[in-house]
């Protein structure tokens, strides 16, 4: 019998699968280019960088980057953890209630 995974298993195995398809020569780290590549492809209505190298450097910079390192999924993570917080508040009925996980951070 297959094992029948949930769309949250599924979705958690598409962020690592993607991040690391991302990479030309499937490393570890992406580099800038291959990471700015994956968001517009991934995460265009997300996250609004293509083509803007000031909107990148600053969004790397949030995400606890030094000029000139590789994106690690680590790095990856941080940004997802953004979004779903970002997320999670625009779904929120009313903006003064968060949901468990904000609550929780």
């Amino acid at each position: 019998m297959a094992l029948q995974y949930t769309e949250l298993e599924l979705a958690l195995n598409v962020l690592v699968t993607n991040f690391h398809s991302a990479s030309a020569t499937h490393a570890d780290t992406l580099t800038v280019q291959e990471f700015q590549n994956m968001l517009s492809k991934e995460l265009p209505n997300m996250v609004k960088t293509s083509g803007d190298q000031e909107g990148l450097n600053k969004l790397m910079k949030n995400m606890g980057m030094e000029e000139g390192e590789g994106v690690t999924f680590k790095n990856f993570w941080q940004l997802v953890d953004s979004l779903a917080n970002t997320q999670c508040g625009l779904q929120s009925k009313e903006k003064q209630v968060k949901c468990v996980k904000c609550i929780l951070l």
